[in-house]
């Protein structure tokens, strides 16, 4: 199972795009003792709804692949760890983890074999940073959901000291057909780095909102002008925003750049877990920036520095620049702190909130310097005003 999904090139779809079958052996190959297996279901970027889709219509294929991955690393005990935002998905999935022990297929003895797994679904109390893998272990063991840092990882070291799985719901729910078709046949889909399909979430200023899965690779403008239909009424897209409140923004000039870990890396963005957020010529990209930056301050759990008063900082320059009272040095300040923040914070959630400033000022740094130009001025009353988190 494991030589399988090590040939599929399968990566996380969670964002981090770590290679699955690296991760199952790290935690298969720990000394013998208790493991876990561990469904992140915690899906919180704004606009994303690829998991939902998954947990709310089709639980079982979900349960499969987390059934298999415990199956392949020596677990026994497992948790759907879900957002207390989606009702409906939790209803589900517990529904769905009785049909397949009433079934045979989880619990004692599966199938008449000697493998057990029980599952248990976890309810998250809505915490944006326990998306990041060892904020979730705490909320599971029922402690504050605060990352730690890392050595060690939760492949090796994770709830109650055990070895750790931890996958996303996409991730997961890629295995049962990996399994049936073969490695191989899974990495001739998309390309040699990104192999498989990604399924993403279109929303903002887009005719067709919704979710569209394609092979990685697929040209950005390819998803979000043919799939999703452009502008409404046929105006010029701007930006499109990829990576949740993580991620950058790429500029229409770039949308022919294909979708996988690496093109968008360099393009100062990131896939994250799949939200594709399209941006009008209307758009003001400081004060998208700013709106992002106000998130990570609301969200962020505050047990480092760097993230819990640079992101604060952050938001406050933000403000300046939005309402035009920046200076060429507040620019620089700017990034300056966007540096710091990102390499000195615990978690992803600081080392990632200055990546839409950074995008921004990368490819709309004009609108920055504007700021300084036109002094007590104002952006238009439709971007000016302060989004709440």
């Amino acid at each position: 199972m494991r030589e399988q999904v090590k040939r599929s090139g399968l990566r996380g779809r969670g964002g981090g795009g770590y290679p699955t079958g690296l991760k199952w052996d790290t935690v298969a190959l720990q000394p013998p003792g208790p493991r876990f297996v561990v469904c992140n279901a915690d899906e919180g970027d704004p606009g994303a709804f690829m998991d939902r889709s998954v947990l709310e219509g089709d639980p079982h294929r979900l349960l499969e692949g987390l059934a298999i991955a415990a199956y392949a690393v020596g677990a026994n005990k497992g948790y759907v760890y879900v957002r207390a935002e989606y009702p409906l998905a939790i209803e589900r999935m517990r529904l769905a983890i009785q049909q397949a022990q009433r079934h045979g297929w989880l619990g004692e003895a599966i199938a008449g074999s000697p493998f057990s797994l029980r599952l248990e679904v976890r309810v998250g109390a809505g915490a944006y940073v326990c998306g990041e893998e060892t904020a979730l272990l705490h909320s599971i063991q029922g402690q504050r959901g605060t990352p730690r840092t890392r050595p060690p990882y939760p492949a090796q070291a994770g709830l109650w000291g055990g070895p750790t799985l931890i996958n996303n719901v996409e991730t997961l729910a890629a295995v049962p057909a990996i399994l049936r078709e073969g490695g191989d046949w899974y990495a001739a889909i998309g390309t040699e780095g990104s192999t498989g399909t990604k399924v993403f979430a279109l929303s903002g200023a887009v005719a067709n909102p919704g979710l569209v899965e394609v092979p990685m690779g697929t040209p950005l403008r390819t998803v979000v002008e043919t799939m999703g239909g452009g502008v409404p009424e046929g105006g010029p897209i701007k930006a499109v925003q990829t990576g949740g409140p993580s991620g950058g923004c790429i500029p229409a000039a770039l949308l022919d750049a294909p979708v996988d870990y690496d093109s968008l890396l360099a393009l100062g963005s990131m896939m994250g877990s799949g939200g594709l957020v399209v941006m009008g010529e209307t758009t003001a990209m400081p004060a998208v920036a700013r709106h992002f930056m106000a998130f990570s301050v609301s969200e962020s759990c505050g047990k480092c520095l760097p993230c819990r008063a640079g992101t604060v900082q952050l938001l406050q320059l933000l403000d300046r620049v939005v309402e035009h009272r920046a200076t060429p040095a507040d620019l620089e300040r700017l990034e300056e702190l966007c540096q710091m923040v990102r390499r000195t914070s615990l978690c992803g959630l600081g080392q990632a909130a200055p990546n839409p400033v950074l995008s921004t000022l990368r490819h709309f740094r004009h609108e920055y310097d504007a700021a300084c130009r036109l002094p007590h001025t104002c952006l238009p009353a439709t971007h000016c005003a302060r989004p709440g988190p």
